[in-house]
């Protein structure tokens, strides 16, 4: 690379320079390493993957100096990510190297689940007792400091949290004005609170920075609405290997995939069973009438289909407002009794038909077990789709695991019986 080449880089966004980065060598990636300028080479490394840019930190040198310098030039919330991804030992060497290792230890207490894993703890805190020229003062002298100063933030002699004041209030107010006096009240998040929540109380309050305190109220740090956004489809990323029993997506080897893959088939295989053998157990209304072979598909994906609906909206209301996730239950059911019911009755329309082309000896019966199962699994499928994340959630368990499959494979057993109960009750004698 010449020089020319490398003044180009230092003029690019670090966003656009990472995605070049990816594509370079190891040869042209060093030149970069040894040329750009340090800040700027940090900023580029936050907006790799922590499991990427681990990589990359590791081709930089064998004795991590490098590596402890542009972490310290980081983000605090950034450089958390990269260090979670490294081994104990390599952890502890570039934590024993940065000048300012208090910010990233504390952010490495928590789990990634919760909001104070994802907070920077470097912002400016104002005095209520402060002057509008002395804080604004303070914000010029920290502005290279901190990650935005769109919304500064008031606490006491003791860091206990107050307040806000936004940027373009405080640059309006003139001198001799107290801080306390054009503060405003703002909410804030636990650092113990789960990210979703946060998302959800950042949007409703449309704040693009969060407070977050202790139990205590001490001001702790703020997240950024990208870094809650990036935390959240984290979250929802995992939820949705759940929902669809998948233990996770991580980038690995085959076998290994195989291998977290497989208890959860194993299970869901167990558990399919018993729709066999129920099926064995009516064999005889099967060769009796024929035709039940032809719905029994039909009974099966529609109920199946519904317990998927209704469960994907239970775990997006338990996530949103857990409270009414039971008041949305029963909204779902009585949705289940009026769309079964049009769906029944089509199919009723249909197997009337269809019985009566195929010669069956009962057609109108047949036409009402259609009918009348289609209707009542339809039904049974929401209170499925309800009931079970609400129990997994009372115990404690994450709602999550009710995933798809396993609440599809009851559905299919709760259809069955419904379905061949109905053929032996109503079409009877065989």
């Amino acid at each position: 690379m010449e020089k020319e080449t490398i003044e180009n880089l230092q003029k690019m966004h670090p966003h656009d320079l990472s995605e070049l980065f990816l594509t370079w060598d190891e040869k042209k990636r060093q030149y970069c390493l040894t040329h750009l300028p340090k800040e700027q080479l940090a900023e580029m490394f936050s907006y790799f993957e922590p499991e990427i840019a681990l990589e990359f930190f590791r081709e930089l040198d064998d004795d991590h100096q490098f590596q402890a310098q542009l972490i310290d030039l980081m983000e605090p919330d950034d450089a958390k990510d990269i260090l979670f991804e490294m081994e104990n030992q390599e952890k502890r060497t570039i934590l024993g190297r940065l000048k300012s290792p208090d910010k990233i230890y504390q952010l490495l207490t928590y789990e990634e689940d919760e909001s104070g894993a994802h907070m920077t703890n470097e912002l400016i805190r104002l005095n209520p007792e402060m002057d509008v020229k002395e804080a604004t003062k303070k914000v010029i002298d920290q502005v290279n400091d901190v990650e935005t100063i769109n919304r500064l933030f008031v606490v006491d002699q003791t860091g206990i949290f107050l307040g806000t004041v936004p940027l373009k209030k405080l640059i309006k107010t003139k001198s001799p004005q107290l801080i306390e006096e054009i503060m405003e009240d703002f909410p804030h998040v636990l650092d113990t609170e789960p990210i979703e929540e946060t998302v959800y109380k950042m949007r409703e309050y449309s704040a693009f920075e969060m407070p977050v305190c202790n139990d205590s109220q001490l001001l702790l740090g703020m997240i950024m609405m990208d870094d809650a956004l990036d935390a959240y489809h984290e979250e929802a990323t995992e939820d949705f290997e759940k929902l669809t029993a998948l233990p996770e997506t991580e980038e690995e080897s085959f076998s290994k995939t195989a291998l977290r893959r497989l208890p959860w088939l194993v299970i869901l295989l167990v558990l399919s069973l018993p729709i066999a053998y129920i099926t064995t157990l009516f064999e005889e209304v099967l060769v009796a009438v024929a035709v039940l072979a032809f719905f029994q598909p039909l009974i099966l994906d529609a109920s199946g289909d519904v317990a998927t609906q209704t469960l994907a909206v239970t775990l997006r209301i338990l996530n949103k407002n857990p409270k009414a996730a039971l008041k949305n239950g029963s909204k779902e059911v009585m949705t289940g009794v009026l769309t079964g019911f049009i769906m029944g009755a089509a199919s009723f329309v249909i197997a009337f038909f269809l019985a009566n082309a195929m010669n069956s000896a009962q057609p109108l019966a047949l036409a009402v077990v259609v009918g009348l199962s289609l209707w009542i699994t339809v039904i049974i499928s929401p209170i499925l789709g309800v009931l079970i994340p609400l129990a997994i959630d009372k115990l404690g368990f994450d709602p999550a695991v009710a995933s798809g499959p396993f609440i599809t494979t009851l559905a299919d057993l709760t259809s069955l019986l419904v379905f061949f109960g109905l053929a032996t009750t109503l079409l009877g004698g065989l």
